[in-house]
């Protein structure tokens, strides 16, 4: 489950990470940066193939077809790698006894994305997915198909028990607007360690990202309040009255 989401993505698959030569892998970095940099609508498949070093865009047709499945192709790249890491992240959860933790499964959720920002400069992809996320036509939930968000929906199913408060349709919803704040804050931190210049040395990204982990954690755990659940039981009141709930 991922937040929102695929630019009217056509059908046919990118390559798979097997069958991709050292050119089209050049080409999706190129492609990640600028979409980054610069928006998705910002930038052509002329000026992705420019910048990766090719004469012309030919080679990124014949790798990817459409700009659409380019975007959709980055975007699998990526999730593949971070949902590797968040399903080893869950699996010592589990070893470890500590799925139900609220901040643990948070921390699952944060550090797949935010390791790189601890350990080299140069990180795009934070960006990309704010870029895609702010898109009005792409849908960050299509790549789900190849079956590379199950690190997302594993947290979320021990959410559940972790909060028993939470009722499931509000626990949905604070999971996806955790994850939407979750990709825009990263993208924040990114921009700040691109930027060169004395205001950034006081910038402490451990603690940054440590903080971001409590603030996740205290919203998804936040009481429900006496003015939700009023709006939860009048939802509730009209299916309780009818002959065939």
């Amino acid at each position: 489950m991922t937040a929102k989401g695929s630019a009217r993505t056509t059908k046919e698959s990118p390559p798979s990470a097997g069958s991709r030569s050292e050119g089209s892998e050049r080409l999706l970095e190129t492609a990640e940066r600028l979409f980054a940099e610069r928006g998705i609508d910002a930038v052509s498949m002329r000026e992705i193939a420019r910048e990766a070093g090719q004469r012309n865009n030919s080679a990124l047709h014949y790798h990817f077809g459409t700009k659409e499945a380019l975007v959709r192709a980055v975007l699998q790249l990526g999730m593949r790698e971070v949902d590797i890491l968040r399903n080893d992240y869950v699996s010592r959860l589990l070893a470890g006894q500590r799925q139900g933790e609220v901040r643990a499964l948070v921390e699952a959720l944060v550090w797949p994305l935010a390791s790189k920002l601890m350990t080299r400069k140069g990180n795009t992809y934070n960006r990309f997915l704010a870029a895609v996320q702010l898109h009005p036509d792409i849908e960050l939930s299509a790549p789900a198909a190849d079956d590379i968000d199950r690190g997302f929906r594993r947290v979320y199913e021990f959410l559940g028990p972790a909060l028993p408060h939470v009722p499931e349709s509000l626990l949905r919803q604070r999971y996806l607007s955790a994850i939407n704040f979750l990709f825009f804050s990263l993208a924040d931190f990114e921009r700040v360690s691109a930027r060169r210049g004395r205001q950034n040395r006081g910038f402490d990204m451990r603690r940054a990202i440590e903080n971001l982990i409590d603030m996740l954690a205290g919203a998804l755990a936040a009481p429900v309040s006496t003015q939700v659940q009023q709006l939860l039981g009048e939802v509730r009141a009209p299916l309780e009255k009818s002959p065939t709930a």
